[in-house]
């Protein structure tokens, strides 16, 4: 714990370090991989999942120090994701592109009508300093969201003209 002196209170305070960039992406994948599994199957969320990384990896291709373990038995989806400490050196900006590819991917994956729920649970199990630091990042899950919702609508609106 870093302390630190708050000249304006003088009072003495406590600040956590912030997470390591390989703790967020493991954390962001591991709400991706809880959330789909519970609209899908887990060896399915695995399998799309770890394809989505293999392909991003010919544009970030420090995705290669993401690890996705197929033990499609083992309940605890944490154990298999390993994110390896070298992607802590990544800037900021690609990390955040590749995330939000990897998060918009996985959310098409789940069909037309997961969009919008679907980011609003990642946004609702992250906490509040990953949302910031994935913000930072470049992913505001809240736009995203809107997005989302305005493709939903697009379609709706085609389909009813389609029917016209």
């Amino acid at each position: 714990m870093i302390i630190s002196w708050d000249k304006e209170t003088n009072v003495e305070r406590g600040c956590m370090p912030s997470p390591k960039k390989s703790e967020i992406i493991k954390n962001v994948l591991r709400t991706l991989v809880t959330i789909s599994s519970r609209k899908t199957d887990l060896p399915y969320t695995i399998m799309t999942m770890d394809d989505l990384i293999r392909r991003l990896e010919t544009q970030y291709r420090f995705l290669k120090h993401i690890q996705i373990k197929d033990d499609f038995y083992n309940e605890e989806s944490s154990d298999m994701i390993s994110v390896l400490s070298d992607i802590n050196s990544v800037p900021p900006n690609e990390l955040g592109k590749a995330l939000h590819s990897i998060i918009d991917s996985m959310n098409r994956s789940l069909g037309d009508n997961a969009g919008h729920f679907f980011i609003k649970e990642i946004r609702n199990r992250l906490s509040d300093e990953y949302l910031t630091v994935i913000r930072d990042m470049g992913v505001d899950l809240g736009l995203m969201q809107l997005e989302s919702e305005i493709n939903r609508l697009e379609r709706e609106i085609t389909g009813r003209k389609k029917q016209s």
